[in-house]
């Protein structure tokens, strides 16, 4: 038998070396370090403006500090956050010039038609009335026309009077036609828009003797508007009223469906809504008014109300207030006069009381219902 010539060694296989799957994992260990620094850095990120820049606690940003747009080190503050009113002051007068003036009588919403609405064409001579103001849109928020507006479709505020019709009719008689419409008041909106609706603390929609409240804050509430004053204007009205562009003066807590940087308040809410409503129809050419409430002009109270003076008398051609005596109105006048930028006091001021009080260009006479003409008068025909 042979012998071998050497011992026997067993040699195992040696495996090769995977260098794809080297590399991928380095690649893989390299990302993850990638994103492990971009996340850890991203605070001492600096926006500059050469571009983004890293600096970190301690370092400066420019290489030589005496250099042109060196920056100083990064310093620790305390800041304090304040929030306040807003202010108005810089608002533009754009409001008040190129006014009439005018002698009206009022006309209540349910009277705005074809046969009741003779008895106060019939007047208007007695009281040297040249002009008439439609109530069209009450704080019911029925609307009295047969409104084209989507949104008074949507909601199913329209009435039935063609006042397209009824205008063009007063107006080949020379009457000057002033559409007044509620503005925060409105009954039906407020119950078939809950989100348009001001509500209390707990949620619940917030009404008082005066009727359903909206909140000025909403884009519905503003919409709706501009829908219906613009439709008017089609019509041929030659001017707006705005009655109760005012929030309700209460003390209880009222919650607004808005977020904002400053804390929501009955004056931002009321004056962002004027500012809304007198920047979309001041194009048309036809002056806008508002009626002031006693409680922001006599009172005190503008801050509650939300009606800004100062404000209304930069965005509205006229204000209005209801008075009892042509002394009130003279101190009414007096009161307001250092607000107006532009026009006139004599012009922009218009007192609505129950006669036309002697002194006053225009005025907004609300008739006694012991004055109309019986249902059967001829002078009503």
């Amino acid at each position: 038998m042979a012998k071998s010539k050497g011992p026997e060694v067993y040699r195992g296989r040696r495996k090769r070396l995977n260098l794809l799957g080297i590399v991928f994992g380095a690649v893989a260990v390299l990302l993850l370090l990638c994103v492990v620094l971009f996340f850890g850095l991203q605070k001492y990120i600096v926006f500059g403006h050469d571009g983004l820049s890293v600096v970190l606690p301690g370092a400066v940003i420019a290489e030589d500090e005496g250099a042109p747009g060196a920056e100083a080190p990064l310093e620790q503050v305390n800041a304090e956050l304040e929030i306040g009113e807003p202010d108005y002051s810089g608002v533009s007068a754009v409001a008040g010039e190129g006014l009439g003036d005018f002698r009206a009588l009022f006309v209540p919403a349910e009277a705005v038609n074809r046969t009741d609405i003779s008895a106060y064409v019939s007047l208007m001579d007695s009281y040297g009335a040249d002009a008439l103001v439609l109530e069209v849109k009450p704080v019911s928020g029925q609307l009295v026309w047969n409104s084209s507006s989507d949104m008074a479709a949507a909601y199913g505020t329209a009435g039935e009077v063609d006042l397209a019709s009824l205008a063009a009719q007063l107006k080949e008689q020379d009457i000057y036609l002033i559409a007044q419409l509620s503005c925060c008041i409105d009954g039906l909106l407020a119950q078939r828009s809950p989100d348009s609706a001001l509500t209390l603390a707990s949620g619940a929609a917030y009404s008082d003797g005066e009727g359903a409240w909206l909140d000025p804050y909403s884009s519905t509430v503003a919409q709706y508007l501009t829908e219906l004053c613009t439709e008017l204007i089609g019509m041929g009205f030659d001017e707006l009223l705005l009655k109760s562009l005012t929030m309700p003066v209460t003390d209880a807590v009222i919650s607004y469906k808005v977020e904002l940087s400053s804390t929501p308040s009955p004056e931002g809410a009321v004056c962002s809504l004027a500012l809304t409503l007198s920047s979309a129809l001041r194009g048309y050419g036809v002056p806008v008014s508002a009626i002031l409430v006693t409680t922001s002009l006599r009172e005190g109270l503008a801050g509650r109300s939300g009606q800004n003076v100062e404000l209304f008398a930069k965005v509205f051609d006229r204000l209005c207030s209801a008075t009892n005596s042509a002394w009130q109105s003279g101190v009414d006048r007096d009161s307001i006069d250092q607000y107006f930028e532009l026009g006139s006091a004599e012009q922009r001021y218009v007192p609505i009381c129950s006669y036309a009080p002697e002194g006053f260009p225009s005025c907004i006479v609300r008739v006694p219902e012991e004055m109309l003409p019986s249902a059967g008068d001829e002078g009503a025909e």
